[in-house]
């Protein structure tokens, strides 16, 4: 298969782990990267000025403690990624997600996948260009738990049987594609960081799989029915200290008026 990585300059670490290891392990398929370069503020800048003050001062009411805690996961993942030279790869760069240049090379490059692997969120002028799929790997079961950091809010809000990851077709909607593989994460950890990591690298299995699903081929897309989906957003700082200091266990249910039904649909291989 055509595999077009669609990601940034600086990609995440957990974006490097599922590329590494699914590069890695399946080398038959021929590997294209589309890289979105992000705009960087002048050094000169109110927002530079500003990040080098807050990075000089040190606080301890707990305002950083889900920024330090998320690059203590980065570290731990960055240290398990393999290496991987990708000058050996056919790469191209574009200003912004969706635009034209992105359009211009995947139409050269005709990929039957695309991995969205960390660009952002994808429009119908670049998803619909794979031959076979767009798809993402979301860390969190989809389409129940949608949006980003979904680690914490299930613990935030008690449903640690959401935690987990799912691989899924990309469509209009946000995490509300036809589910590839979804897996939930069994675990008798109860931090944060441990959570994460663990999730992080259940992910790149899944990601490996779904791959290999697609290449064979023969699947249909089902319609399971509908459920209760929840759109969740940036974690508020002060919300994880708060529960860091409860030792992780929940601070509040989730309320029922908040969701949205979604269908839920899957491959039925």
């Amino acid at each position: 298969m055509n595999i077009c990585f669609y990601t940034s300059e600086q990609p995440s670490a957990e974006s490097l782990l599922n590329i590494n290891h699914l590069v890695q392990n399946r080398p038959a398929h021929n590997y294209s990267f589309l890289e979105v370069i992000k705009k960087q503020a002048p050094k000169n800048s109110l927002t530079s000025k500003l990040k080098k003050i807050y990075g000089e001062l040190r606080f301890d009411d707990g305002r950083f403690d889900f920024q330090r805690d998320s690059l203590t996961v980065s570290n731990r993942i960055r240290e398990v990624v393999p290496r991987l030279n990708l000058a050996q790869f056919n790469k191209a760069c574009a200003n912004e997600v969706n635009d034209d240049k992105s359009a211009a090379f995947l139409k050269n490059t005709k990929p039957d996948l695309i991995i969205q692997a960390g660009a952002g969120i994808l429009k119908q002028n670049i998803f619909s260009l794979a031959n076979i799929a767009t798809i993402n790997l979301h860390h969190g079961i989809s389409p129940e738990i949608r949006g980003i950091d979904s680690t914490f809010w299930c613990l935030f809000f008690g449903i640690k049987d959401k935690i987990g990851v799912s691989c899924h077709f990309i469509d209009e909607t946000l995490d509300t594609g036809a589910i590839i593989i979804q897996k939930n994460l069994i675990t008798n950890s109860r931090s944060f960081i441990d959570i994460q990591f663990e999730n992080y690298l259940l992910g790149r299995e899944v990601l490996l799989n779904s791959v290999d699903i697609l290449d064979k081929g023969g699947y249909k897309v089902k319609t399971l029915g509908e459920v209760k989906s929840y759109y969740f957003g940036i974690v508020n700082p002060f919300f994880y200290y708060a529960l860091k200091k409860r030792n992780f266990e929940p601070l509040m249910k989730i309320s029922d008026k908040a969701y949205k039904m979604k269908e839920k649909k899957y491959l039925e291989l």
